[in-house]
């Protein structure tokens, strides 16, 4: 396989972004929307209400010998608490919209590969993939936590402020491409692990794109459209790079 460059998977996203208006498309993206802004609202309220909170942890736990570094560790510290936000509003909004997302990829295979006569899922072939869907989710969930307290605890030591911020980036990126690569694939029954091996063989095209995705999802307003373009985006770059009928 030919290793695509990060910057390329900006056009993934961006083509997501017009997938989801497409008529016979659109219709399937207006759940995931309506969830995205419903949990952006919630979270938002409990954000606002434990803000305060989170600063006076974080002053009372900078150690002396690193005060000459407050400015900077302010902005490293601002930063983790807006990934950790933003990470908490894509998993959960991931997780309830997981049925709706799986079916928004189907759809966008069959309008990038023209299979206009297959039959599209109905509402009871929905509910009964609903559980696999969500086992799905929780299945990347138990891969995600272990490696997230690990960073959190390189976080909690002395000196690992510096460092910290800088591996939950690229970690969030690598697992926003496993999240929404993982639709695609799970519509055609590709395990978890495959799904792992295959990112890994296309690494850089994986990262640039989760990348692109963490960054889009912490503009205002822009990132409650994110969860469906991404999910269009995704569907997109498996067709081309990783599934064996190339586009």
């Amino acid at each position: 396989m030919n290793q695509q460059q990060p910057l390329n998977s900006l056009d993934y996203l961006l083509h997501g972004f017009q997938l989801i208006w497409q008529p016979g498309i659109r219709r399937y993206a207006f759940i995931p929307i309506i969830i995205n802004l419903l949990l952006f609202i919630g979270l938002g309220i409990l954000a606002s209400h434990y803000f305060k909170d989170f600063l006076a942890w974080f002053n009372n736990h900078i150690p002396t010998w690193l005060q000459w570094l407050n400015p900077v560790l302010w902005i490293l510290f601002l930063t983790v608490v807006i990934l950790i936000a933003t990470y908490t509003f894509t998993f959960f909004a991931n997780l309830v919209a997981a049925p709706f997302n799986g079916l928004l990829a189907e759809q966008v295979e069959r309008y990038l590969t023209h299979k206009i006569d297959s039959s599209p899922t109905s509402l009871l072939g929905l509910v009964k993939d609903a559980p696999r869907s969500v086992g799905r989710q929780l299945r990347y969930l138990s891969y995600f936590l272990p490696r997230a307290f690990l960073i959190l605890l390189i976080f909690l030591i002395p000196g690992g402020q510096i460092i910290a911020p800088p591996l939950w980036f690229i970690f969030n990126g690598w697992t926003m491409a496993l999240q929404y690569l993982d639709y695609p694939m799970d519509n055609h029954r590709v395990s978890f692990t495959v799904m792992q091996q295959q990112l890994k063989q296309q690494r850089l095209a994986s990262l640039g794109f989760g990348i692109t995705i963490v960054l889009f999802t912490m503009i205002p307003l822009v990132n409650l459209f994110v969860m469906p373009a991404a999910v269009a985006g995704a569907t997109k770059l498996w067709l081309k790079n990783f599934n064996s009928a190339k586009l």
